[in-house]
Order: structure tokens, then sequence, then C-alpha cells
């Protein structure tokens, strides 16, 4: 096998293993769906252009690293974009951010429904109410450790199912 195969196939396994948790990571930063995708491939595509010399120090965080001068990269052009548009394109953008808005809460609520009462209580103190760990652990007379337990299960219950949401119903591929 050449080394060029090698390299491919090494980036290939580096895509297969990350590319939904960064997609996830550029999605809950705001970029749009087809965006994050795009922005994910020309990650990968730049590591794979460099990978004969940073194969051997690489690390994960190289990579997300330009994921987020990328997504910055991003915002920026989308506020100097917006900055253009006209007053009925604003009318529609406040529209599609209502819409955007409700359906938030609604896949929220939905996922929720997963976590235990006592998840959801942490959850809506810790996240809605903005309360420190140390605050709710005194609303709840909980310990911190336990606070921070609950909060930990209850955001990996979350992503799962937001995650089954999102592959579910999800915008449809072009």
């Amino acid at each position: 096998m050449s080394n060029r195969q090698q390299f491919d196939d090494e980036v290939v396994d580096l895509y297969t293993q990350h590319h939904r948790a960064m997609r996830g990571s550029l999605l809950r930063r705001g970029i749009p769906h087809p965006v994050a995708d795009e922005i994910v491939n020309d990650v990968f595509a730049a590591v794979r252009r460099r990978w004969p010399d940073i194969r051997d120090d690489f690390s994960i965080g190289y990579a997300y690293r330009i994921a987020t001068n990328e997504c910055s990269k991003w915002w920026a052009q989308s506020t100097r974009e917006e900055t253009h548009r006209s007053r009925n394109d604003s009318e529609l953008a406040d529209e599609r951010d209502e819409y955007l808005h409700i359906l938030n809460r609604v896949v929220i609520t939905q996922a929720m429904k997963d976590l235990t009462p006592r998840e959801r209580e942490v959850i809506h103190l810790r996240f809605y109410e903005q309360l420190s760990v140390g605050e709710t652990a005194e609303a709840l007379k909980l310990s911190t450790g336990s606070v921070k337990s609950y909060t930990h299960m209850a955001k990996i219950k979350l992503r799962a199912k937001l995650n089954e949401l999102d592959n579910e119903y999800g915008e449809e591929e072009q």
C-alpha cells in the first residue's frame, strides 16, 4: 500500500470516528445543517492536506480548532450578509426564528420526557433558572456531587434523544 493510500485511509478513519461529534458541535453553535456538513468536510480535507506533516503529533483538537475558525468565518460572513437584507427579508427571518424557537421548545420538551423527575428538576434549575451547582444542591437538598451526577446523566440522555430526533425528523438531505 502506498503512503498516499495509507494516509487517505488514516484520515478517513479519523473522519468516521469524529465527524458526527464535530457536526453536532457546530449545530449546537447555531450553524445550519448544510453549512455544518460543509465545514466538517473542509476540516478533514485540510487535515488530509497536512497529514504527512502532522501525522505523528496529531490531536483531534487541531481539527476542532480548524472547525472553530471556519465557524467564526461563517458567522462573520453571515453577519455581513444580514446587514444587507431588506426590511422584508428581516420580517421573514423573524418568522423563521419564531418557528425555530417553537420547534426547539417542542423537541426539547419531547426529549425531557425521557428524564427522571429529579433529572428534570436539576436541568430546569441549572439551565432555565441558571442556578449554580451549589444553589441547585441547596434548593433540592442534595449534595453538589449529586447535582453534578444528575446533570451529567441528564445531558447524556438529552443528547441521545436529540440525536435520535434529529436523525428521525432532521432536515432532508438535498
